[in-house]
């Protein structure tokens, strides 16, 4: 593959991986976690989608398209068939350190709580029974200070005073709400790459409707009526699909068909800040999908 090209493609696959970094940021999935489930994941859609007709995928394929080895290929799709196990459950640094501080011994008192620690404490020349103490024994190589900043973050420690901190809840949980956005966003965000890698490879006649209008360097005192009559005009739009598809669910049921198809239709509002300095451009309309002029038509 041309060096340019596979550049131009890095950078696109960096702008799309941001903001789901983001998410496993904000609900602590870890590097190694992440890494499994895309090791998982280049395996899983090798066999699924890049297997020869008539053909077995085999193990060496497999690695070859992947560029895994064989054996990680093999682990993997083991790993695959068992639907509960699919990440590799690997404690972030902070977790680490909220174990030790529940269960070790030195950190915890008769009852088995845990106890507030002084940040420093020396004992015989050496920390001992301290925060630092707790975060050398449990997170390698990390500071206490970036492991304090990122739990009192989360709310799991408060600091009574400079010298001292408690754990005040024993786990962070990202609460269901969050969960079930994250739900909503996978899914759309799946349904959205589907009909665009669908429009990278379908004839003109097979195209799918993908479209998206960006009008860049408009000042920021137009934009609240703009979102609230993009919001309305879209909410109208949904409406009026909702019936139409609400009807040929009712229809489906009559038929009892088995040759069944998942049908939709999504739209997003979005705004960006522009950074200082960016040169001014010309308002543009991106067609993210080129299709003929009538299957523009809802």
């Amino acid at each position: 593959m041309d060096s340019q090209y596979k550049i131009k493609l890095a950078r696109a696959l960096v702008t799309m991986l941001r903001p789901l970094i983001r998410i496993c940021l904000r609900h602590e999935v870890t590097n190694a976690e992440f890494t499994e489930l895309v090791r998982l994941t280049y395996v899983d859609v090798a066999y699924e989608q890049y297997s020869i007709p008539g053909v077995e995928m085999t193990l060496s394929r497999a690695a070859v398209l992947t560029g895994l080895s064989r054996k990680e290929v093999g682990r993997l799709r083991e790993s695959l068939k068992q639907k509960d196990s699919v990440v590799k459950q690997s404690p972030n640094r902070a977790q680490r350190v909220v174990h030790g501080w529940l269960n070790d011994a030195d950190y915890i008192d008769e009852n088995g709580l845990p106890l507030t620690l002084l940040i420093k404490q020396k004992k015989q020349g050496k920390e001992h029974g301290s925060f630092v103490s707790l975060v050398k024994r449990y997170s390698g190589d990390v500071t206490y200070g970036a492991i304090l900043d990122e739990l009192n973050r989360v709310g799991v420690t408060e600091q009574p005073d400079d010298n001292t901190v408690a754990l005040v809840n024993y786990a962070y949980v990202p609460n269901q709400d969050d969960l079930e956005q994250i739900r909503v966003i996978a899914t759309s965000t799946s349904d959205l790459y589907e009909t665009a890698l669908h429009n990278l490879e379908a004839g003109v006649d097979q195209k799918r409707f993908q479209r998206q209008v960006v009008y860049s360097h408009l000042d920021a005192s137009l934009v609240k009526p703009l979102q609230e009559a993009i919001a309305a005009k879209a909410q109208e739009l949904l409406e009026t699909l909702n019936v139409k598809l609400a009807g040929a669910k009712r229809q489906t049921d009559e038929l009892q068909s088995k040759d069944l198809k998942r049908v939709g239709f999504g739209m997003y509002y979005f705004e960006n800040q522009i950074s200082e300095g960016a040169s001014t451009g010309e308002a543009a309309t991106k067609r993210e999908a080129a299709t003929q002029k009538d299957d523009q038509q809802p």
